[in-house]
């Protein structure tokens, strides 16, 4: 695919580069402390470790600094297109000899070593170089560029805050859910061993339920390990420790993505996703640099000032003081380059194709992306349903198994079989929810639409954790 720069060799004016950066970390920050955030005495919530990500984040910061860097390209670019005005100074020790005629004077056979002064200013203003306005041109897109990362790498935070947030969260609901079943087949143990003390149950039954039990520990030791790792990641994400975390009620309202129509989505990532947007500029970068090539054969039009003061304390001339001052206009047309301008061009043609196929390949995995992503999210729901209606069934199946297991028409494998079931229902149904979450905060990342406010409406839905 080829995309045709907007322009010849000109590009539109750059936004302020404060606007399109739409979750900064001030932002965040105002939201953290909004009244809501401010009850943070019982615990962290999500937008209290994203905000402290933004400020504390290492690689988030590096990220700032390169695009403050990048900011500084521009006026480089046009500095070298208003005048430039220096000082020029010079001492030399000379030492002359002249033989010969000299102003009349035959057969002269002289020399003289003496110090000389050399003093003044340059001016000089580019009339025609059109090297120096595409050069320009290349460093607002440059800054562009750069703004666009900015906005992308802060959007990956988000993202991967978000994600460590909920992978916490789903780790401390399964390591509550692996101490629930471990207790509950603690009890069935010990009812089981009741029942063979007393002649009702045999030891097979009582080993069942014994290896079941270990299994439900191990699977808690499981748990355990899982929360501490999820729990490292997210304080090495924001930057400090975290006690207890703000949750997800059960009775959360879930929203799918609107509107519901996956080509909406596909065409707002097309024209707002960050990586095409950049991707688009780093087209017309390449197109840019092509030009610049093209045009190192043309001449190149300086005005030229000077005035300067020769101070020479000998010499066949004698001891004397010179004062100089011009100005004129310097045509500099380059002939012959050893080939580095031919090279140049078949240099930066590759590069513009590369640049296109750059393109290319971000356009595809975008929109196979924001697909992906648009039916994991609006089947999202749909799956958190199915595991709350099977979770509903397997605790109405465990209390039917019990109550059959306490009748005597059941067995014990029956009654721990329905245990295990119950619990990883459980395990799914939590899973689900924050897998739907992320999905749709990861469609609207695609999209270019990811804004503090997604964050702030799924902020609002957490519950403080309960004191201890």
């Amino acid at each position: 695919m080829r995309v045709e720069p907007e322009g010849q060799g000109r590009v539109p004016a750059m936004r302020p580069w404060r606007r399109p950066i739409r979750a900064t970390a001030s932002a965040l920050l105002a939201l953290a402390l909004a009244p809501q955030a401010i009850a943070q005495t019982a615990g962290s919530d999500l937008l209290g470790v994203c905000n402290d990500a933004l400020r504390d984040n290492a690689g988030y910061r590096a990220a700032r600094a390169e695009f403050e860097a990048a900011r500084e390209l521009l006026p480089q670019a046009q500095g070298k297109l208003l005048p430039q005005l220096g000082a020029l100074g010079q001492y030399n020790r000379m030492h002359e000899r002249i033989t010969g005629n000299y102003y009349g004077v035959i057969d002269i056979d002289r020399e003289d070593e003496f110090d000389q002064f050399l003093y003044g200013a340059r001016l000089s203003q580019a009339l025609y170089q059109p090297d120096l306005v595409l050069a320009k041109d290349q460093a607002s897109l440059r800054v562009q560029q750069a703004e666009l990362k900015l906005r992308g790498t802060q959007d990956e935070l988000l993202l991967e805050v978000a994600e460590a947030y909920f992978t916490v969260l789903a780790a401390e609901d399964a390591l509550r859910f692996a101490r629930a079943e471990s207790l509950a087949l603690r009890k069935q143990l010990d009812q089981v061993s009741a029942q063979e003390a007393a002649g009702l149950a045999i030891d097979a039954h009582v080993k069942v339920a014994l290896a079941q039990q270990e299994l439900a520990l191990a699977r808690e030791v499981e748990a355990l390990d899982a929360v501490a790792n999820a729990v490292t990641r997210l304080e090495a994400l924001g930057g400090r420790p975290y006690d207890r975390l703000w949750r997800l009620p059960l009775n959360m309202m879930l929203v799918p993505p609107q509107p519901a129509d996956v080509e909406v989505w596909t065409a707002r990532a097309e024209n707002d996703n960050v990586l095409i947007q950049a991707q688009r500029l780093g087209v017309r970068f390449a197109d840019l640099g092509h030009q610049r090539a093209r045009k190192a054969q043309w001449p190149v039009l300086d005005l030229t000032a000077d005035a300067f003061r020769l101070d020479s304390s000998g010499g066949l001339a004698g001891q004397r003081d010179e004062a100089q001052e011009r100005i004129g206009v310097v045509l500099t047309l380059p002939l012959y380059a050893g080939g580095q301008i031919e090279a140049t061009k078949r240099q930066t043609l590759a590069l513009q194709m590369q640049a296109e196929a750059v393109l290319e390949d971000a356009h595809a995995q975008v929109m196979r992306d924001t697909r992906i992503a648009y039916r994991n999210s609006s089947s999202g729901l749909q799956r958190v349903d199915a595991h709350k209606r099977a979770l509903d069934a397997a605790i109405a199946a465990e209390a039917s198994a019990r109550g059959g297991f306490e009748a005597g028409m059941l067995s014990n494998t029956d009654l721990l079989t329905a245990i295990e079931r119950r619990y990883a229902a459980e395990r799914d149904h939590a899973n689900s929810r924050y897998l739907f979450l992320m999905a749709s905060l990861r469609l609207k990342s695609l999209a270019g639409n990811l804004l503090v406010a997604d964050l702030a409406q799924i902020n609002r839905m957490l519950e403080a954790p309960a004191l201890p």
